[in-house]
Protein backbone atom coordinates (compact mmCIF):
# COMPACT_ATOMS: atom_id res chain seq x y z
CA UNK A 1 0.00 0.00 0.00
CA UNK A 2 1.05 3.57 -0.67
CA UNK A 3 2.02 4.86 2.75
CA UNK A 4 3.20 8.33 3.70
CA UNK A 5 5.90 8.71 6.35
CA UNK A 6 4.35 7.85 9.70
CA UNK A 7 5.32 10.09 12.61
CA UNK A 8 3.22 8.85 15.50
CA UNK A 9 -0.27 7.56 15.97
CA UNK A 10 -2.89 10.21 16.69
CA UNK A 11 -4.97 7.40 18.17
CA UNK A 12 -3.11 6.48 21.35
CA UNK A 13 -6.21 4.89 22.80
CA UNK A 14 -9.93 5.26 22.37
CA UNK A 15 -13.06 4.16 24.16
CA UNK A 16 -15.12 4.51 20.95
CA UNK A 17 -16.06 1.08 19.65
CA UNK A 18 -17.35 2.68 16.46
CA UNK A 19 -14.03 4.46 15.85
CA UNK A 20 -12.05 1.31 16.64
CA UNK A 21 -14.16 -0.65 14.18
CA UNK A 22 -13.57 2.04 11.56
CA UNK A 23 -9.81 1.92 12.13
CA UNK A 24 -9.76 -1.85 11.90
CA UNK A 25 -11.04 -1.47 8.34
CA UNK A 26 -8.74 1.50 7.60
CA UNK A 27 -5.42 0.73 9.25
CA UNK A 28 -3.47 3.43 7.38
CA UNK A 29 -5.61 6.12 8.99
CA UNK A 30 -4.22 5.34 12.45
CA UNK A 31 -0.99 7.15 11.67
CA UNK A 32 -0.19 10.83 11.40
CA UNK A 33 1.70 11.12 8.14
CA UNK A 34 3.86 13.51 6.12
CA UNK A 35 3.88 14.04 2.38
CA UNK A 36 1.26 13.13 -0.18
CA UNK A 37 -2.09 11.59 0.73
CA UNK A 38 -2.77 8.00 -0.20
CA UNK A 39 -3.09 7.55 -3.98
CA UNK A 40 -5.75 4.87 -3.56
CA UNK A 41 -6.40 1.58 -5.31
CA UNK A 42 -8.28 0.30 -8.33
CA UNK A 43 -12.04 0.33 -8.07
CA UNK A 44 -12.04 -3.47 -7.79
CA UNK A 45 -9.42 -3.40 -5.03
CA UNK A 46 -6.85 -5.09 -7.25
CA UNK A 47 -3.39 -3.80 -8.09
CA UNK A 48 -2.88 -0.92 -10.47
CA UNK A 49 -1.85 -1.81 -14.02
CA UNK A 50 1.85 -2.19 -14.76
CA UNK A 51 2.24 1.30 -16.17
CA UNK A 52 0.36 2.97 -13.34
CA UNK A 53 2.24 0.96 -10.73
CA UNK A 54 5.52 2.40 -11.99
CA UNK A 55 4.14 5.91 -11.54
CA UNK A 56 2.74 4.97 -8.13
CA UNK A 57 6.15 3.79 -6.95
CA UNK A 58 7.87 6.94 -8.23
CA UNK A 59 5.38 9.21 -6.47
CA UNK A 60 5.89 7.21 -3.28
CA UNK A 61 9.58 8.10 -3.39
CA UNK A 62 9.02 11.75 -4.34
CA UNK A 63 6.14 12.49 -2.00
CA UNK A 64 7.08 10.56 1.10
CA UNK A 65 10.09 8.27 1.23
CA UNK A 66 12.55 11.10 0.59
CA UNK A 67 11.86 12.46 4.05
CA UNK A 68 13.48 9.38 5.56
CA UNK A 69 16.75 10.72 4.12
CA UNK A 70 16.70 13.95 6.10
CA UNK A 71 20.03 14.57 7.82
CA UNK A 72 21.78 17.19 9.92
CA UNK A 73 23.24 18.87 6.85
CA UNK A 74 19.88 19.71 5.28
CA UNK A 75 17.55 19.87 8.28
CA UNK A 76 17.47 23.67 8.28
CA UNK A 77 17.04 24.00 4.51
CA UNK A 78 13.69 24.61 2.87
CA UNK A 79 12.82 21.94 0.32
CA UNK A 80 14.02 23.05 -3.10
CA UNK A 81 11.09 21.71 -5.06
CA UNK A 82 11.36 21.89 -8.83
CA UNK A 83 8.52 19.42 -9.24
CA UNK A 84 5.45 21.50 -8.41
CA UNK A 85 2.45 21.80 -10.72
CA UNK A 86 1.23 25.25 -9.69
CA UNK A 87 1.50 28.04 -12.27
CA UNK A 88 3.46 31.26 -11.87
CA UNK A 89 2.08 33.66 -9.28
CA UNK A 90 -0.09 36.12 -11.21
CA UNK A 91 -3.02 38.41 -10.41
CA UNK A 92 -6.52 37.04 -10.95
CA UNK A 93 -7.75 37.70 -14.49
CA UNK A 94 -9.77 40.92 -13.90
CA UNK A 95 -13.00 39.84 -15.68
CA UNK A 96 -13.07 36.68 -13.51
CA UNK A 97 -12.69 38.77 -10.38
CA UNK A 98 -15.41 41.17 -11.52
CA UNK A 99 -17.85 38.33 -12.18
CA UNK A 100 -17.22 36.74 -8.79
CA UNK A 101 -17.57 40.03 -6.93
CA UNK A 102 -20.69 40.86 -8.88
CA UNK A 103 -22.29 37.61 -7.73
CA UNK A 104 -21.30 38.24 -4.11
CA UNK A 105 -22.35 41.89 -4.08
CA UNK A 106 -25.82 41.08 -5.40
CA UNK A 107 -26.39 39.47 -2.00
CA UNK A 108 -28.51 36.86 -3.72
CA UNK A 109 -26.82 33.57 -2.99
CA UNK A 110 -29.38 32.00 -0.70
CA UNK A 111 -30.76 29.57 -3.30
CA UNK A 112 -29.13 26.33 -4.36
CA UNK A 113 -27.88 26.45 -7.96
CA UNK A 114 -28.50 23.84 -10.64
CA UNK A 115 -26.41 20.72 -11.01
CA UNK A 116 -25.18 21.88 -14.43
CA UNK A 117 -24.10 25.26 -13.09
CA UNK A 118 -25.36 28.80 -13.54
CA UNK A 119 -27.40 29.00 -16.77
CA UNK A 120 -26.56 32.60 -17.63
CA UNK A 121 -22.86 31.87 -17.26
CA UNK A 122 -23.16 28.88 -19.59
CA UNK A 123 -24.99 30.99 -22.17
CA UNK A 124 -22.15 33.51 -22.11
CA UNK A 125 -19.63 30.74 -22.62
CA UNK A 126 -21.53 29.38 -25.64
CA UNK A 127 -20.87 32.68 -27.42
CA UNK A 128 -17.17 32.38 -26.58
CA UNK A 129 -17.01 28.82 -27.93
CA UNK A 130 -18.63 29.94 -31.17
CA UNK A 131 -16.20 32.84 -31.47
CA UNK A 132 -13.28 30.47 -30.91
CA UNK A 133 -14.53 28.21 -33.69
CA UNK A 134 -16.28 25.33 -31.89
CA UNK A 135 -18.69 23.68 -34.33
CA UNK A 136 -21.31 20.97 -33.79
CA UNK A 137 -23.65 19.25 -36.27
CA UNK A 138 -26.43 21.25 -34.58
CA UNK A 139 -26.81 24.58 -32.79
CA UNK A 140 -24.60 24.78 -29.70
CA UNK A 141 -26.35 25.93 -26.54
CA UNK A 142 -25.88 26.01 -22.79
CA UNK A 143 -26.78 22.32 -22.49
CA UNK A 144 -23.50 21.43 -24.21
CA UNK A 145 -21.64 22.82 -21.18
CA UNK A 146 -21.36 21.81 -17.55
CA UNK A 147 -19.22 23.14 -14.72
CA UNK A 148 -17.00 20.98 -12.53
CA UNK A 149 -14.65 21.42 -9.61
CA UNK A 150 -11.51 21.49 -11.78
CA UNK A 151 -10.62 19.44 -14.84
CA UNK A 152 -9.51 16.71 -12.43
CA UNK A 153 -13.08 16.23 -11.24
CA UNK A 154 -14.21 16.48 -14.85
CA UNK A 155 -11.86 13.67 -15.83
CA UNK A 156 -12.99 11.54 -12.88
CA UNK A 157 -16.65 11.92 -13.83
CA UNK A 158 -16.04 11.25 -17.52
CA UNK A 159 -14.16 8.06 -16.64
CA UNK A 160 -17.08 6.95 -14.50
CA UNK A 161 -19.44 7.55 -17.42
CA UNK A 162 -17.65 6.10 -20.44
CA UNK A 163 -15.51 3.26 -19.09
CA UNK A 164 -16.37 -0.20 -17.83
CA UNK A 165 -14.03 -2.40 -15.79
CA UNK A 166 -10.97 -3.38 -17.89
CA UNK A 167 -11.79 -0.95 -20.69
CA UNK A 168 -8.67 0.97 -21.65
CA UNK A 169 -7.88 4.67 -21.53
CA UNK A 170 -4.94 5.40 -23.80
CA UNK A 171 -2.52 8.14 -22.77
CA UNK A 172 0.76 9.36 -24.15
CA UNK A 173 4.10 8.81 -22.46
CA UNK A 174 5.22 11.30 -21.19
CA UNK A 175 1.97 12.36 -19.52
CA UNK A 176 0.49 14.07 -16.48
CA UNK A 177 1.25 11.26 -14.05
CA UNK A 178 -1.55 11.91 -11.57
CA UNK A 179 -4.20 11.51 -14.29
CA UNK A 180 -3.10 7.91 -14.86
CA UNK A 181 -4.60 6.87 -11.53
CA UNK A 182 -8.03 8.26 -12.31
CA UNK A 183 -9.45 5.66 -14.77
CA UNK A 184 -8.40 2.76 -12.53
CA UNK A 185 -9.74 4.30 -9.33
CA UNK A 186 -12.94 5.74 -10.79
CA UNK A 187 -14.02 2.99 -13.17
CA UNK A 188 -11.77 -0.02 -12.74
CA UNK A 189 -10.53 0.63 -16.26
CA UNK A 190 -6.91 0.14 -17.30
CA UNK A 191 -4.40 2.70 -18.52
CA UNK A 192 -2.14 1.93 -21.48
CA UNK A 193 0.59 4.13 -22.88
CA UNK A 194 1.31 5.40 -26.40
CA UNK A 195 5.04 6.22 -26.29
CA UNK A 196 6.02 9.49 -27.91
CA UNK A 197 9.27 9.74 -29.83
CA UNK A 198 11.86 12.34 -30.73
CA UNK A 199 11.52 11.04 -34.30
CA UNK A 200 7.95 12.38 -34.27
CA UNK A 201 8.97 15.67 -32.63
CA UNK A 202 7.44 14.37 -29.38
CA UNK A 203 3.99 14.62 -30.97
CA UNK A 204 1.36 11.92 -31.42
CA UNK A 205 1.95 9.86 -34.56
CA UNK A 206 -1.54 9.00 -35.90
CA UNK A 207 -0.37 5.79 -37.59
CA UNK A 208 1.21 4.57 -34.36
CA UNK A 209 -1.97 5.57 -32.51
CA UNK A 210 -4.11 3.44 -34.84
CA UNK A 211 -1.77 0.45 -34.51
CA UNK A 212 -1.69 0.76 -30.73
CA UNK A 213 -5.49 0.86 -30.49
CA UNK A 214 -5.84 -2.25 -32.66
CA UNK A 215 -3.12 -4.05 -30.72
CA UNK A 216 -4.75 -3.32 -27.35
CA UNK A 217 -8.22 -4.28 -28.57
CA UNK A 218 -6.95 -7.59 -29.93
CA UNK A 219 -5.15 -8.35 -26.67
CA UNK A 220 -8.32 -7.57 -24.69
CA UNK A 221 -10.36 -9.83 -26.94
CA UNK A 222 -7.90 -12.67 -26.48
CA UNK A 223 -7.68 -12.15 -22.71
CA UNK A 224 -11.35 -11.73 -21.80
CA UNK A 225 -13.41 -13.23 -24.62
CA UNK A 226 -17.02 -13.38 -23.37
CA UNK A 227 -16.08 -13.88 -19.71
CA UNK A 228 -17.36 -10.44 -18.66
CA UNK A 229 -20.47 -10.35 -20.81
CA UNK A 230 -18.75 -7.74 -22.95
CA UNK A 231 -15.34 -7.37 -24.54
CA UNK A 232 -13.31 -4.53 -23.03
CA UNK A 233 -11.85 -2.07 -25.53
CA UNK A 234 -10.04 1.21 -25.88
CA UNK A 235 -12.78 3.72 -25.10
CA UNK A 236 -10.85 7.00 -25.01
CA UNK A 237 -7.61 8.68 -25.94
CA UNK A 238 -6.46 11.56 -23.73
CA UNK A 239 -5.29 14.30 -26.09
CA UNK A 240 -3.51 17.11 -24.25
CA UNK A 241 -3.16 20.20 -26.41
CA UNK A 242 -0.89 21.89 -25.40
CA UNK A 243 0.79 18.74 -24.19
CA UNK A 244 1.64 18.22 -20.54
CA UNK A 245 4.58 18.04 -19.92
CA UNK A 246 6.22 18.32 -23.38
CA UNK A 247 4.62 21.71 -24.13
CA UNK A 248 4.04 20.78 -27.78
CA UNK A 249 1.16 22.56 -29.51
CA UNK A 250 -1.18 21.48 -32.30
CA UNK A 251 -2.55 24.66 -33.86
CA UNK A 252 -3.48 26.09 -37.24
CA UNK A 253 0.06 25.64 -38.51
CA UNK A 254 -0.01 21.85 -38.00
CA UNK A 255 -3.76 21.22 -37.88
CA UNK A 256 -3.54 18.24 -40.23
CA UNK A 257 -1.84 16.31 -37.44
CA UNK A 258 -4.72 17.10 -35.10
CA UNK A 259 -7.28 16.06 -37.73
CA UNK A 260 -5.50 12.76 -38.43
CA UNK A 261 -5.69 11.97 -34.71
CA UNK A 262 -9.40 12.87 -34.82
CA UNK A 263 -9.94 10.60 -37.83
CA UNK A 264 -8.22 7.64 -36.18
CA UNK A 265 -10.31 7.95 -33.03
CA UNK A 266 -13.55 8.48 -35.01
CA UNK A 267 -12.83 5.41 -37.14
CA UNK A 268 -11.91 3.22 -34.15
CA UNK A 269 -14.89 4.23 -32.00
CA UNK A 270 -12.66 5.93 -29.43
CA UNK A 271 -13.57 9.18 -27.67
CA UNK A 272 -11.06 12.02 -27.77
CA UNK A 273 -10.78 13.62 -24.36
CA UNK A 274 -9.37 16.98 -25.42
CA UNK A 275 -7.61 18.57 -22.45
CA UNK A 276 -6.90 22.19 -23.38
CA UNK A 277 -6.24 23.53 -19.88
CA UNK A 278 -2.87 25.02 -20.99
CA UNK A 279 -4.24 26.60 -24.18
CA UNK A 280 -3.90 30.19 -23.02
CA UNK A 281 -0.23 29.65 -22.16
CA UNK A 282 0.68 28.97 -25.79
CA UNK A 283 3.79 31.07 -26.48
CA UNK A 284 2.74 31.97 -30.04
CA UNK A 285 -0.08 34.34 -29.20
CA UNK A 286 -1.32 34.48 -32.78
CA UNK A 287 -1.55 30.71 -33.05
CA UNK A 288 -3.08 29.17 -29.93
CA UNK A 289 -3.66 25.44 -29.67
CA UNK A 290 -6.60 24.28 -31.78
CA UNK A 291 -9.40 22.45 -29.95
CA UNK A 292 -10.52 19.22 -31.63
CA UNK A 293 -14.16 20.33 -31.39
CA UNK A 294 -13.55 23.24 -33.75
CA UNK A 295 -14.05 20.77 -36.60
CA UNK A 296 -17.71 19.78 -36.85
CA UNK A 297 -17.25 16.09 -37.63
CA UNK A 298 -15.27 15.54 -34.43
CA UNK A 299 -17.58 17.38 -32.03
CA UNK A 300 -19.74 14.46 -30.92
CA UNK A 301 -16.67 12.23 -30.57
CA UNK A 302 -14.84 14.80 -28.43
CA UNK A 303 -15.12 15.58 -24.73
CA UNK A 304 -13.38 18.93 -24.17
CA UNK A 305 -12.03 19.86 -20.75
CA UNK A 306 -11.28 23.49 -19.90
CA UNK A 307 -10.59 25.46 -16.75
CA UNK A 308 -8.94 28.34 -14.94
CA UNK A 309 -6.21 26.65 -12.89
CA UNK A 310 -3.19 27.01 -15.15
CA UNK A 311 -3.71 30.34 -16.87
CA UNK A 312 -5.99 32.76 -15.01
CA UNK A 313 -4.47 33.11 -11.55
CA UNK A 314 -7.18 30.95 -10.01
CA UNK A 315 -5.73 27.50 -9.32
CA UNK A 316 -7.14 27.59 -5.80
CA UNK A 317 -10.71 28.09 -7.09
CA UNK A 318 -10.72 24.64 -8.78
CA UNK A 319 -12.98 25.82 -11.61
CA UNK A 320 -13.35 23.55 -14.63
CA UNK A 321 -15.89 22.67 -17.28
CA UNK A 322 -16.78 20.12 -19.93
CA UNK A 323 -18.00 20.81 -23.45
CA UNK A 324 -19.55 17.81 -25.19
CA UNK A 325 -22.59 16.21 -26.76
CA UNK A 326 -25.68 16.80 -24.62
CA UNK A 327 -26.01 13.12 -23.70
CA UNK A 328 -22.53 13.24 -22.13
CA UNK A 329 -23.42 16.47 -20.33
CA UNK A 330 -26.63 14.86 -19.00
CA UNK A 331 -24.56 12.01 -17.61
CA UNK A 332 -22.18 14.41 -15.89
CA UNK A 333 -25.12 16.39 -14.52
CA UNK A 334 -26.69 13.24 -13.07
CA UNK A 335 -23.39 12.31 -11.45
CA UNK A 336 -22.99 15.76 -9.87
CA UNK A 337 -26.59 15.72 -8.65
CA UNK A 338 -26.15 12.30 -7.05
CA UNK A 339 -22.85 13.24 -5.41
CA UNK A 340 -23.37 16.86 -4.27
CA UNK A 341 -26.68 17.91 -5.89
CA UNK A 342 -25.46 21.21 -7.41
CA UNK A 343 -22.49 23.12 -8.77
CA UNK A 344 -21.04 26.19 -6.96
CA UNK A 345 -22.12 29.50 -8.46
CA UNK A 346 -18.78 31.27 -7.94
CA UNK A 347 -16.91 28.80 -10.16
CA UNK A 348 -19.40 29.31 -12.96
CA UNK A 349 -19.21 33.10 -12.70
CA UNK A 350 -15.42 33.00 -12.83
CA UNK A 351 -15.49 30.73 -15.89
CA UNK A 352 -17.87 33.13 -17.64
CA UNK A 353 -15.47 35.95 -16.81
CA UNK A 354 -12.63 34.11 -18.55
CA UNK A 355 -14.61 32.67 -21.45
CA UNK A 356 -17.03 35.19 -22.96
CA UNK A 357 -17.19 36.81 -26.39
CA UNK A 358 -17.23 40.49 -25.44
CA UNK A 359 -14.69 42.86 -26.95
CA UNK A 360 -13.84 43.97 -23.41
CA UNK A 361 -12.83 40.42 -22.52
CA UNK A 362 -10.52 40.11 -25.51
CA UNK A 363 -8.92 43.50 -24.84
CA UNK A 364 -8.32 42.57 -21.22
CA UNK A 365 -7.11 39.13 -22.30
CA UNK A 366 -4.36 40.54 -24.53
CA UNK A 367 -3.28 43.03 -21.90
CA UNK A 368 -3.24 40.38 -19.18
CA UNK A 369 -1.38 37.62 -20.98
CA UNK A 370 1.30 39.66 -22.77
CA UNK A 371 3.50 40.15 -19.66
CA UNK A 372 2.70 36.66 -18.35
CA UNK A 373 3.83 34.90 -21.52
CA UNK A 374 6.88 37.18 -21.76
CA UNK A 375 7.88 36.20 -18.23
CA UNK A 376 7.29 32.47 -18.80
CA UNK A 377 9.49 32.61 -21.89
CA UNK A 378 12.16 34.48 -19.97
CA UNK A 379 12.15 32.00 -17.09
CA UNK A 380 12.54 29.18 -19.61
CA UNK A 381 15.62 30.96 -20.96
CA UNK A 382 16.86 31.43 -17.40
CA UNK A 383 16.51 27.70 -16.81
CA UNK A 384 18.22 26.97 -20.12
CA UNK A 385 21.14 29.20 -19.21
CA UNK A 386 21.55 27.50 -15.85
CA UNK A 387 21.38 24.01 -17.34
CA UNK A 388 23.28 24.35 -20.61
CA UNK A 389 25.31 27.46 -19.87
CA UNK A 390 24.83 31.14 -20.55
CA UNK A 391 26.19 30.79 -24.10
CA UNK A 392 23.26 28.52 -25.00
CA UNK A 393 20.97 31.57 -24.94
CA UNK A 394 20.83 32.89 -28.50
CA UNK A 395 19.34 36.35 -27.96
CA UNK A 396 22.06 38.72 -26.71
CA UNK A 397 19.77 40.95 -24.63
CA UNK A 398 18.18 37.93 -22.94
CA UNK A 399 21.62 36.44 -22.27
CA UNK A 400 22.72 39.64 -20.58
CA UNK A 401 19.58 39.72 -18.43
CA UNK A 402 19.95 36.06 -17.44
CA UNK A 403 23.59 36.57 -16.48
CA UNK A 404 22.59 39.57 -14.39
CA UNK A 405 19.88 37.55 -12.58
CA UNK A 406 22.23 34.64 -11.90
CA UNK A 407 24.77 36.99 -10.32
CA UNK A 408 22.05 38.83 -8.42
CA UNK A 409 20.34 35.80 -6.89
CA UNK A 410 23.19 33.29 -6.54
CA UNK A 411 23.85 32.16 -2.99
CA UNK A 412 27.20 33.15 -1.48
CA UNK A 413 28.24 29.49 -1.34
CA UNK A 414 27.73 29.00 -5.10
CA UNK A 415 30.52 29.41 -7.62
CA UNK A 416 29.03 31.95 -10.04
CA UNK A 417 31.40 31.05 -12.85
CA UNK A 418 30.30 27.43 -12.59
CA UNK A 419 26.66 28.51 -12.65
CA UNK A 420 27.28 30.47 -15.85
CA UNK A 421 28.91 27.39 -17.41
CA UNK A 422 25.82 25.26 -16.75
CA UNK A 423 25.57 21.80 -15.24
CA UNK A 424 28.04 19.28 -16.67
CA UNK A 425 26.46 16.17 -18.20
CA UNK A 426 22.92 17.59 -17.96
CA UNK A 427 20.89 19.02 -20.83
CA UNK A 428 17.34 19.44 -22.10
CA UNK A 429 15.83 16.31 -23.62
CA UNK A 430 16.63 16.49 -27.33
CA UNK A 431 14.16 18.55 -29.39
CA UNK A 432 11.95 19.13 -26.36
CA UNK A 433 12.03 22.91 -25.98
CA UNK A 434 8.41 23.66 -24.98
CA UNK A 435 6.04 25.84 -27.00
CA UNK A 436 3.71 26.45 -24.06
CA UNK A 437 3.29 25.99 -20.34
CA UNK A 438 5.89 25.89 -17.61
CA UNK A 439 7.55 22.48 -17.64
CA UNK A 440 10.85 21.35 -19.09
CA UNK A 441 12.36 17.86 -19.31
CA UNK A 442 16.02 17.48 -18.39
CA UNK A 443 18.23 14.54 -19.35
CA UNK A 444 20.60 13.34 -16.60
CA UNK A 445 21.60 10.09 -18.33
CA UNK A 446 25.29 11.02 -18.62
CA UNK A 447 25.47 10.97 -14.80
CA UNK A 448 24.73 7.25 -14.72
CA UNK A 449 27.22 5.23 -12.62
CA UNK A 450 28.91 8.35 -11.22
CA UNK A 451 29.10 8.55 -7.43
CA UNK A 452 29.68 10.82 -4.46
CA UNK A 453 29.28 10.51 -0.70
CA UNK A 454 28.37 6.84 -0.91
CA UNK A 455 25.56 7.26 -3.44
CA UNK A 456 25.99 5.71 -6.90
CA UNK A 457 23.69 7.13 -9.59
CA UNK A 458 22.29 3.94 -11.10
CA UNK A 459 18.71 5.14 -11.63
CA UNK A 460 16.42 8.15 -11.48
CA UNK A 461 15.49 7.22 -7.93
CA UNK A 462 19.13 7.16 -6.82
CA UNK A 463 19.65 10.53 -8.50
CA UNK A 464 16.66 12.00 -6.66
CA UNK A 465 17.82 10.58 -3.33
CA UNK A 466 21.32 11.95 -3.86
CA UNK A 467 20.10 15.47 -4.67
CA UNK A 468 17.74 15.47 -1.69
CA UNK A 469 20.42 14.24 0.71
CA UNK A 470 22.83 16.92 -0.51
CA UNK A 471 20.71 20.04 -0.98
CA UNK A 472 17.07 19.00 -0.39
CA UNK A 473 16.34 19.19 -4.14
CA UNK A 474 13.23 17.52 -5.59
CA UNK A 475 12.32 16.91 -9.23
CA UNK A 476 9.59 14.83 -10.84
CA UNK A 477 11.11 11.64 -12.22
CA UNK A 478 10.69 10.39 -15.78
CA UNK A 479 9.13 7.27 -14.24
CA UNK A 480 6.42 9.50 -12.73
CA UNK A 481 5.34 10.70 -16.19
CA UNK A 482 5.78 7.50 -18.24
CA UNK A 483 8.83 8.74 -20.09
CA UNK A 484 9.17 6.14 -22.85
CA UNK A 485 12.90 5.35 -22.62
CA UNK A 486 13.50 3.64 -19.28
CA UNK A 487 17.26 3.55 -19.87
CA UNK A 488 17.45 7.33 -19.61
CA UNK A 489 17.48 9.36 -16.41
CA UNK A 490 14.88 12.10 -16.91
CA UNK A 491 13.56 14.83 -14.64
CA UNK A 492 10.64 17.20 -15.09
CA UNK A 493 11.23 20.66 -13.64
CA UNK A 494 9.03 23.74 -13.46
CA UNK A 495 9.73 27.25 -14.71
CA UNK A 496 6.81 28.70 -12.74
CA UNK A 497 9.05 29.48 -9.77
CA UNK A 498 10.22 33.01 -9.02
CA UNK A 499 13.47 33.97 -10.74
CA UNK A 500 15.41 33.90 -7.48
CA UNK A 501 14.10 30.41 -6.72
CA UNK A 502 15.09 29.11 -10.15
CA UNK A 503 18.61 30.45 -9.58
CA UNK A 504 18.75 29.04 -6.05
CA UNK A 505 17.38 25.58 -6.85
CA UNK A 506 19.31 25.11 -10.07
CA UNK A 507 22.41 26.59 -8.44
CA UNK A 508 22.16 24.00 -5.67
CA UNK A 509 21.73 21.31 -8.32
CA UNK A 510 24.82 22.57 -10.15
CA UNK A 511 26.83 22.51 -6.94
CA UNK A 512 25.81 19.01 -5.91
CA UNK A 513 26.02 17.33 -9.33
CA UNK A 514 29.55 18.65 -9.84
CA UNK A 515 30.64 16.45 -6.92
CA UNK A 516 29.83 13.30 -8.87
CA UNK A 517 32.83 11.43 -10.23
Amino acid sequence: MYNSIAERSDIMSTNSKALESFLEKNQLLREKVRGLPNLGTRLDGGPFSTEVRKIYDAFSIYGNDLYQLENDKIKNLNTRSLGGGSPMKTPIFPPCKEKMLEAINLDDMSEYPMAAGDEEARKEIVKYLEKEGFKAPYQLDEDNIIFTLSTTQAFNIVMNLIARPYDVILMTGPNYGLFTFVPERAAGATVEILPLSEDDNWCVNPEKLAIRIDEINENLKQKFGDSLGYIPKVVAFLNENPHNPMGKVMNASNQELLYKIGDVCLDKGVFVIDDIIYRDLTFDRDNLSLPMATKEKYFDNTITMMGLSKCYGLASLRAGMIVANKSIIRGVRNYIFQQMDSSPVIQGKALAGAFNATSERYQEYNKYFEPIITEYKYRLELLKGMVEGIDAIEDFATRESVEKDIKKYASSDFNVEELLDGIPNVHFVNNSMPESGFFALLDYTELKNKEADGRVITSEIELLKYMFEQERIKIILGQSISFPDEEKLIGRVTTALEREDIVDHMGAMNKTLRKLR
